[in-house]
């Protein structure tokens, strides 16, 4: 694990895998490409990269998108290993204790956009703690419905 490179994102997001470049497509409304390496790279918030047979293979992070929630976001090429998934949710986990209101990022909001239907979004979101807040019917560029998760402090 690494903090996050502008080479690490260029290299995994070239090579995504295609669930992840449909829900790029759906929430962004367009192709992934450079553009989109480039955002994760720049995103106001922590990102991190995991290596899998030393080269970037899975990137991920948390958005600032105001001061009191952050959008967790996690991209991978395929292929990905036990092993990598296995550290690849522990980072997730760790980036959740922004929740925590002595934590020095604190958010007493984390979301993330699950693409309905992608159950291995939908499992590793559950495996997370992130709630179904409902399904936005529609809300994708080309009418792909998209799920709302979140874990709350309240």
């Amino acid at each position: 694990m690494r903090d996050m490179t502008l080479a690490d994102a260029l290299i995994v997001c070239a090579d995504m895998r295609p669930e992840d470049a449909a829900c790029v497509r759906a929430v962004c409304g367009c192709e992934p490409g450079e553009w989109f390496a480039v955002d994760r790279w720049k995103t106001d918030g922590p990102a991190w990269t995991l290596l899998q047979g030393g080269q970037p293979w899975l990137i991920g992070g948390m958005s600032f998108v105001n001061a009191w929630t952050g959008v967790l976001w996690l991209v991978a090429r395929p292929g990905v290993n036990g092993q990598t998934w296995r550290k690849a949710i522990r980072l997730a986990r760790m980036m959740l204790e922004v929740l925590r209101p002595d934590h020095p990022m604190h958010r007493h909001r984390v979301e993330a956009l699950v693409l309905d239907g992608w159950q291995g979004a939908e499992r590793l979101a559950d495996r997370l703690g992130l709630v179904l807040e409902g399904t936005h019917r529609a809300m994708g560029a080309n009418r792909e419905s998209v799920q709302r998760r979140a874990a709350v402090r309240m």
